[in-house]
C-alpha cells in the first residue's frame, strides 16, 4: 500500500512536496529519498528500451495521427573521484546541462485518448517507440498512419522506414510559417502576405511558393540571420514531398503537430522541469517511464502485474 502511496506523489510531485502530502494526507512520516528510491525502483520495473511493434490487427482505425518530437531536460553527470587522501570539492565534479528526450504519441482520428512513449532515445529506438505508441491507438493493417512534425530530418526517416506506404509525413504548417513570416515582399502588408502563402500552400501549391522565394533569394555573402528568403527557401525546398496539406485537410487530419507540444507539457514537463529539479539522465529516463505509463491509463495494470 504505501508502496503505491509513494509512487503516485512522487510520480506527480517533487520528492519533497510528495513526502508532505503523504503526511498530510496519510500521517505517515517518509523522507524524500525514500520516495525516490521507490519510485525508481518502480520506474524500472518498466521496460526502458522499446522495441519495434511489427504485429498488428486485421482492423482499425481508418488513421491515426503519429507524432514525435524532442524536449530539453535538465540533466547532471557527476565525474568520477578525484584520488584518495585528496580534498576536492566533490561539487566541482557535477556538470549541468540540459539533455534532449524525446516523445512520441498516437490518436486515432476521432478519439480523445492518446497514447505516449519517452527516454532518452537514439532516433532509432524512438522510432521503435513510434511503433508502440501506434499500436496501442489501435493500429490495424487498414490503417493510414499520419505522421505530422517538424523538419528534423531523424524524424521523417523513422516515420518513413517503420510506416512506408502505409502513410505520410506531413511538415508542421504553423512551423513553416515560423520561417515565411519574414520573407514579405519589401512593400507588402507581412500579415496579409503570410497569410496568402499559407493559403496557398493548404491548396499544393508549394511549387509556386517555392519558385516565389527562389526570385527574391539574397545575396550568398550575406549571413543566414540577414537572408530570411534563404533560409525559407532552402527549408521548403528539400522538403517538397512533406507539404501536401491539402489531401490531409479533406481527410479531416491536422497540419500541425499540436497534439505533441501539448503532450510536452503534461506529460514530461510538469514533473521533469520543476524548477530547481536536476536529474541523472538515469533516472529522468526511468521516471519518464512511469510519466507515460501515468498518461497512457496504464497505472492499474502497472500495481496489478
Amino acid at each position: 500500500m504505501m508502496s503505491r502511496v509513494m509512487v503516485e506523489f512522487g510520480t506527480d510531485h517533487a520528492f519533497e512536496k510528495a513526502a508532505r502530502k503523504i503526511q498530510e494526507h496519510y500521517a505517515q512520516e517518509v523522507t524524500a529519498e525514500r520516495i525516490k528510491n521507490e519510485c525508481l525502483r518502480v520506474a524500472r520495473t518498466l521496460p526502458q528500451t522499446p522495441q519495434v511493434q511489427r504485429t498488428l490487427a486485421a482492423r482499425g482505425p481508418d488513421a491515426i495521427v503519429a507524432q514525435a518530437d524532442g524536449t530539453m531536460i535538465p540533466v547532471v553527470q557527476i565525474e568520477a573521484p578525484p584520488p584518495a587522501n585528496t580534498h576536492a570539492d566533490a561539487r566541482k565534479r557535477r556538470k549541468t546541462q540540459w539533455k534532449e528526450m524525446r516523445l512520441v504519441c498516437a490518436q486515432a482520428r476521432g478519439s480523445k485518448t492518446t497514447k505516449y512513449g519517452a527516454g532518452f532515445d537514439t532516433p532509432e529506438q524512438t522510432g521503435a517507440r513510434l511503433t508502440q505508441a501506434v499500436a496501442q491507438a489501435g493500429c490495424g493493417q487498414n490503417t493510414w498512419v499520419h505522421g505530422v512534425g517538424d523538419g528534423a530530418g531523424w524524424i521523417n526517416e523513422q516515420f518513413n522506414q517503420h510506416f512506408g506506404s502505409r502513410g505520410k509525413y506531413l511538415l508542421d504548417l504553423y512551423h513553416v510559417c515560423e520561417y515565411l513570416a519574414p520573407c514579405a515582399p519589401p512593400g507588402q502588408d507581412k500579415t496579409q502576405w503570410l497569410e496568402k502563402t499559407k493559403e496557398a500552400l493548404k491548396q499544393n501549391q508549394a511549387a509556386q511558393v517555392i519558385e516565389e522565394l527562389a526570385a527574391r533569394v539574397e545575396a550568398p555573402d550575406l549571413s543566414e540571420e540577414q537572408a530570411p528568403v534563404r533560409c525559407a527557401h532552402r527549408y521548403l525546398d528539400k522538403r517538397r514531398d512533406q507539404l501536401d496539406y491539402k489531401t490531409a485537410l479533406e481527410n479531416d487530419l491536422p497540419v500541425g503537430s499540436g497534439l505533441i507540444e501539448s503532450a510536452h507539457r503534461h506529460v514530461l514537463q510538469s514533473r521533469l522541469k520543476l524548477p530547481g529539479a536536476w536529474w541523472r539522465p538515469e533516472n529522468a529516463h526511468a521516471m519518464a517511464q512511469l510519466c507515460a505509463c501515468r498518461a497512457n491509463g496504464l497505472w492499474e495494470q502497472l500495481w496489478h502485474n
